[in-house]
């Protein structure tokens, strides 16, 4: 079971056909998870139905995503489960730039 739960978290690698785009800004990295996953994973939720942070995984500030980087790689970037059925819509560009980031070493400024 926990190889199961391990290669389902793992997932497929996202698919790049040369080297990642350079790294963005801390903001712009921001920005897609803000937009993205916060309405999910905040304080106060704002996604019907959904009372508090999946998990308690909140990423409404800066410094909770610069903490929950890891988190961000394995579900948003290698196996794509985040968003679930990607709700909102994030887009290749925006997973590629979230692997840039993390490949530099995720800072958060």
């Amino acid at each position: 079971m926990a190889a199961v739960a391990w290669l389902s978290a793992a997932g497929p690698r996202l698919s790049t056909t040369g080297a990642l785009p350079p790294a963005p800004k801390f903001s712009q990295v921001a920005n897609i998870v803000l937009s993205r996953c916060s309405m999910c994973h905040a304080a106060e939720p704002v996604w019907a139905g959904i009372p508090t942070a999946p998990k308690g995984v909140l990423l409404d500030s800066n410094e909770q995503i610069v903490r929950h980087a890891r988190l961000i790689e394995l579900f948003a970037v290698r196996s794509q489960a985040m968003p679930p059925g990607n709700i909102t819509e994030m887009t290749s560009n925006e997973r590629l730039a979230l692997a840039s980031w993390l490949a530099s070493g995720a800072p958060g400024k």
